[in-house]
């Protein structure tokens, strides 16, 4: 048993041996607990779990660039007028080579961290089997979040190769927590990624399915059986073909485990001022100022998003990064999703559309919680599954289409075949814009990316997909670079 707990602090496959051996392990405790308290205790490891959660915060992951980069990699976004921008997002407007995401080294660093609960929360005296099963579900279900972000960053979605190249990211669910247990891996195909995250979502389901699991609605902070099954359908819509009907099982589950609340017409755009939102599953937490990225009036989601004037005649945000105008044009009149989106006009007199999605809704200015997956986004996966299988499936289709456009105060509507199809995914970018899917919705379907200031992005196009860090590649000569890099 161990004697101190510690986080490994890794640089990307520092676990695979990226870094010199006498650098590999770097200790610090987590949450600023004192090392003397054991992995063996609930306490201890408890705190370990916290540190997993806090994994997802970074600003290069759901503290900003997985959200705000990837949209102004897709189409919904643009860069203001060169007279009045900061430089925020410089390169992924127009998708320069080696601006894309950037999680590898904190994703590995977080699943390692998911390993050493897994690996001894059997082990903790002083919990009980719900206690137990609770810790271990809820690091199943973040080690799945984290897989299935690296997998669809860094490879093709099945189905949609280039040049049949599959490959995913290593798969390691082994913890790295002393210098022996150091691999050099190969990485795994991106359905071997995507059979990890389903065993995991499903032995999470299991575990938070034991008696005295707490899995309550209003608190989407936490890892709960109606996340997991709601990251699930979103994971088999992705997988495409066999695992359409699985898709549809997973998002109804989801739907029906109360943890998140579908709202009505008239609470749509006030739920964006709520702290916890109502419809969300599964949320980033932000619990205290200090956790907030690093300056978040300047380097924030919001302050990528917005720019507000100060009483004081000053700004607080760059709003760097606006609504696309071909964005805007996707917009039925009557839409009250327009309410969530404002007109800004910047000093230079450029008239913008700002979006309010993210609007310091934990107190202050960039101090926002970041929704992850939602309940509307169950309705979606559910229709686009349907709308695979075919006019036999059809009207339950167009009747999740409608629960999305209705609650929009739009008219229903009845397409089939591939307007039906086309009509879902228009739906998609627009309830789930600017919370980063579009990127990832387009790429999944092998999709070209069309752009408002640029030529169109093809799929072929080796900017697709990222570039692998250079030092894992350098001392990890089992890895193969993404093509083109």
């Amino acid at each position: 048993m161990r004697k101190k707990l510690f986080s490994i602090v890794i640089s990307g496959l520092m676990l695979a041996g990226s870094v010199s051996c006498n650098k590999i392990l770097e200790v610090e405790p987590v949450t600023s607990l004192p090392p003397n308290v054991a992995l063996g205790t609930k306490l201890g490891l408890q705190a370990q779990l916290n540190g997993v959660y806090a994994g997802l915060k970074n600003g290069n992951y759901y503290g900003r660039d997985f959200v705000a980069a990837t949209e102004l990699m897709a189409d919904n976004m643009k860069r203001v007028d060169p007279a009045t921008q900061s430089g925020r997002g410089s390169g992924y407007d127009v998708n320069s080579p080696n601006y894309h995401v950037n999680i590898w080294a904190n994703g590995f660093k977080t699943i390692n961290d998911a390993n050493i609960v897994i690996s001894y929360v059997d082990g903790v005296a002083d919990a009980t089997e719900a206690e137990k099963a609770s810790m271990k579900a809820q690091a199943l279900f973040l080690r799945a979040v984290v897989y299935f972000d690296l997998a669809k960053s860094y490879g093709y979605n099945p189905g949609h190769q280039v040049a049949n190249f599959a490959l995913g990211v290593p798969v390691l669910t082994t913890p790295v927590d002393d210098v022996t247990k150091i691999t050099y891996p190969e990485r795994n195909t991106v359905q071997e990624c995507f059979e990890q995250v389903e065993r995991d979502l499903l032995e999470s389901i299991t575990q938070f399915g034991i008696t005295g699991v707490n899995a309550s609605a209003g608190e989407p902070y936490r890892g709960t059986r109606g996340a997991a099954q709601a990251l699930l359908s979103r994971l088999y819509l992705y997988w495409g073909s066999a695992k359409l009907p699985d898709a549809v099982t997973q998002a109804t589950a989801a739907i029906a485990s109360g943890i998140a609340v579908f709202q009505p017409t008239a609470s749509y755009v006030s739920m964006w001022t709520l702290a916890a939102k109502p419809e969300s599953f599964f949320e980033v937490r932000f619990a205290t100022f200090a956790e907030a990225i690093s300056t978040p009036d300047n380097n924030s989601i919001q302050a990528w998003y917005q720019q507000q004037r100060t009483a004081t005649g000053g700004n607080l945000g760059w709003g760097d990064v606006v609504i696309a105008d071909n964005f805007m044009t996707q917009l039925e009149a009557g839409d009250i999703r327009a309410g969530v989106i404002i007109p800004y006009t910047r000093a230079n007199g450029q008239l913008v559309n700002q979006t309010n999605k993210f609007q310091g809704t934990n107190g202050s200015f960039g101090w926002s919680d970041v929704p992850v997956i939602r309940i509307s986004e169950m309705y979606l996966n559910r229709a686009e599954a349907y709308a695979y299988q075919g006019a036999a499936f059809e009207a339950q289709a167009q009747a999740d289409l409608n629960m999305i456009r209705n609650r929009a105060g739009l008219p229903s509507i009845t397409p089939t075949g591939q307007a039906l199809i086309d009509a879902i995914l228009k739906e998609r970018r627009i309830e789930l814009a600017f919370e980063g899917q579009r990127f990832f919705d387009l790429t999944r379907l092998g999709k070209d990316i069309p752009k408002e200031t640029v030529s169109p992005i093809l799929f072929t196009d080796y900017r697709i997909l990222p570039p692998l860090p250079v030092a894992d590649l350098q001392v990890n000569k089992n890895l193969i670079p993404n093509p083109g890099y």
